[in-house]
């Protein structure tokens, strides 16, 4: 999961000029909103936008995404499948699911 000031980044949208906007939450802190430039699977965050409520901060979140995006006519990255699956995995808590070699024994079925 990744992290930046305390804050979890809950959600995240990439577009094809290396730029994106975020959604955080801190455990006592509420919400943010950034920008960011990603360079080489580095992100570098700035301009935040803090809130107490998640719904505000959410409906920030996909305003400035929409906003950025027909502003500056760029199209969302699309990460494969299996890595938006490992990701929504980890934002659950949750283990994947064990490969067939490790999965337990279920006696010849």
């Amino acid at each position: 999961m990744e992290e930046n000031q305390g804050y979890v980044i809950r959600q995240s949208v990439l577009f094809d000029n290396g730029r994106g906007i975020a959604l955080g939450e801190h455990p006592r802190e509420g919400f943010v909103t950034w920008q960011f430039t990603e360079e080489q699977g580095r992100r570098e965050y700035y301009w935040g936008h803090y809130y107490d409520d998640g719904a505000v901060a959410e409906k920030d979140y996909a305003d400035r995404a929409a906003d950025y995006q027909r502003r500056f006519r760029v199209r969302e990255v699309k990460r494969p499948i299996a890595q938006q699956m490992r990701e929504a995995a980890e934002q659950a808590g949750e283990r994947p699911a064990p490969s067939r070699r490790e999965a337990p024994d279920r006696g010849g079925r």
